[in-house]
């Protein structure tokens, strides 16, 4: 059994650092996903979940990235391609060196060298949505394509995601017909595949545990889009589930 109050404790310490480095060098970013819904429904972390996720904007990514790895405190490691020889995600992680954790649900994130506690970094990239078919096909192949190259993932079971990539683009082919309109992709996909300008900018900021983070303009149609309109209510017992299956911790 994990202590799951020491986990988001570690999270919130490594994310507040994370977020002050990026707000003193002007990279825009947002909370997303499981941690907005946090700060939505319970002002902090959902109560089972050990998980923080941000996302960064494409056009401020690879600077962000820069800030992170010049000024992540020693006992933080930004994880990416350039320093994980079998990296295989399509955006980075910053790693807590002093934990080691273990995840039953994600095993193919155990081939890093790296194993602590994990934060996403996730691109959010504004675009028009005619694009979004050919970037979600695109962006979903190559993080595939990079699994099989590592030799992370069959033959077999390459050209069966394969297909069910193929068939999933067929349901957003009707998007390139749409008459050009500014909308936010983003990775992984999920609802929708995409996001209104108008609900991302401009950006406010959250209340999440005793800090303030950027979030969404319309954190409420976020939210609906990704995990439907109950997203308010508490999800069975049985789904409640979280992410690390153990935690060593290794500071004194």
């Amino acid at each position: 059994m994990v202590d799951i109050k020491r986990i988001q404790s570690r999270l919130f310490e490594m994310a507040s650092i994370i977020a002050n480095i990026f707000e003193s060098n002007n990279i825009k970013h947002i909370i997303a996903f499981g941690t907005l819904l946090g700060a939505v429904r319970h002002k902090g972390f959902i109560p089972w979940d050990d998980d923080f996720d941000f996302q960064v904007f494409d056009d401020d990514y690879e600077r962000g990235m820069i800030c992170l790895k010049n000024e992540l405190p020693k006992d933080m490691f930004l994880e990416s391609n350039e320093s994980e020889p079998l990296y295989f995600h399509g955006w980075n992680h910053v790693k807590d060196l002093n934990t080691i954790a273990d995840s039953s649900a994600f095993p193919q994130d155990s081939v890093y060298a790296h194993k602590g506690l994990s934060i996403d970094l996730y691109i959010i990239k504004k675009m028009e949505i005619k694009d979004i078919p050919e970037y979600l096909y695109s962006e979903n192949q190559k993080y595939i394509q990079r699994r099989r190259e590592k030799g992370l993932l069959s033959d077999v079971e390459y050209e069966k995601r394969l297909k069910q990539l193929e068939n999933n683009q067929k349901a957003t082919d009707n998007l390139k017909l749409e008459k050009n309109r500014s909308i936010y992709g983003f990775l992984p996909a999920y609802g929708k595949k995409y996001f209104d300008e108008n609900d991302i900018m401009p950006l406010k900021k959250i209340e999440f545990e005793s800090k303030f983070f950027y979030s969404p303009n319309d954190a409420n149609s976020i939210l609906t889009n990704i995990y439907g309109k109950d997203y308010n209510k508490l999800p069975p017992i049985e789904k409640q589930k979280s992410h690390y299956s153990s935690v060593l911790y290794l500071e004194n």
